[in-house]
């Protein structure tokens, strides 16, 4: 899958919202950060090497910039899908969307979703001192 610079670009800015009764149980959380791409791009990017943050954290951080209780999930994994895609198919291209992708971990561990699967995604985070289960 070709992920083309205008794919970000045509995605709506950042928004917050304050939930419904309903959703707030549901989502433990009375307000919602929507992210944009340029917002999970950031995040990733103020990951430091040889760490790492769970896609849990990675919403968490963005929520708290945000001063929302939480940012929407399927979002910040969608754009963090996208962002790995990019960042493997234009090495040397360096834009707002160019992300340490394999710094973020899904369940705590490598996902077989990303660029090369758990073993490209390993072998990355070793070369950063990262010890990977």
């Amino acid at each position: 899958m070709k992920v083309d610079i205008a794919k970000f670009e045509a995605e709506p800015q950042g928004s917050f919202h304050v939930l419904e009764q309903e959703k707030a149980e549901r989502m433990s959380a009375k307000t919602l950060y929507i992210p944009s791409p340029l917002d999970v791009a950031k995040a990733i990017q103020d990951i430091p090497s040889g760490k790492t943050q769970t896609i849990y954290d990675l919403r968490e951080t963005i929520a708290k910039a945000h001063n929302a209780d939480t940012a929407c999930p399927a979002k910040i994994l969608k754009y963090w899908k996208w962002m790995a895609q990019f960042s493997d198919e234009n090495p040397t291209t360096k834009t707002p969307y160019h992300i340490p992708w394999w710094r973020v971990l899904k369940d705590n561990k490598p996902s077989r979703h990303m660029p090369g699967g758990i073993e490209n995604q390993s072998k990355i985070l070793q070369s950063e001192g990262v010890s990977v289960k």
